[in-house]
């Protein structure tokens, strides 16, 4: 069994991570806020908000991550209440490829922040204008990597911690993300019709397309 303190580090590290992305997103939209009359961009369209069971998703996919960020200082606690997945005698292999997952997913987020930049919304707002749709970098590949990275590192929290209770949390909240990346495909073709049907035809939705 893996001492309860290895967890700890294991998830603060992610964490650790996860902080730094949250803080690049925030300063590049609070600098392009300060920039915003050198924005030239012509917006497509305004957009409505997601359906509910989105939005509904993206919440739990909150509470999730916060969960498991609770568990840096909670973690025997939670651990008595809240019966474990047990893989004995091989969790330790397991954290730890759910820690790679993590960095994994972590990156991911990086280069997809950064290719958004200033263009980035928090995903269930709504009554915004689209500037432009971004094809370029990461998005050159996946429509949606930021949903993607958030499955990703999500199942590595989970491998980690190894926790009944965040596990269905984590089900329903990657089936709202499934949904809501649905809902702005739907939005984006009515908004840029021939321009976001021609990105589609080249890039998969979480997945890069091979042929």
């Amino acid at each position: 069994m893996v001492e309860p303190i290895i967890v700890k580090y294991l998830i603060g590290l992610g964490f650790l991570f996860f902080g730094f992305n949250l803080v690049y997103i925030i300063i590049k939209k609070v600098k392009g806020k300060n920039n915003s009359g050198n924005d030239l961009t012509d917006p497509i369209d305004n957009i409505s908000k997601p359906r509910l069971v989105s939005r509904l998703g993206v919440m739990i996919m909150n509470i999730f991550i916060t969960l498991c960020f609770l568990n840096i200082f909670f973690y025997d606690w939670f651990r008595s209440i809240i019966p474990r997945i047990l893989v004995f005698p091989i969790d330790l292999p397991v954290k730890l490829i759910g820690f790679c997952l993590v960095i994994l997913g972590n990156v991911m987020l990086f280069f997809a922040y950064r290719e958004l930049g200033t263009l980035w919304v928090y995903p269930i707002a709504g009554g915004k204008k689209v500037k432009r749709i971004v094809i370029t970098g990461i998005y050159s590949k996946v429509r949606h990597p930021i949903y993607l990275s958030f499955n990703i590192f999500s199942i590595g929290f989970n491998l980690i911690l190894l926790d009944w209770f965040l596990l269905f949390l984590y089900i329903f909240g990657g089936i709202g993300l499934l949904m809501l990346a649905i809902d702005e495909e739907r939005i984006l073709i009515s908004s840029s019709k021939d321009e976001y049907l021609e990105y589609m035809e080249k890039t998969g939705r979480f997945l890069p397309k091979l042929f």
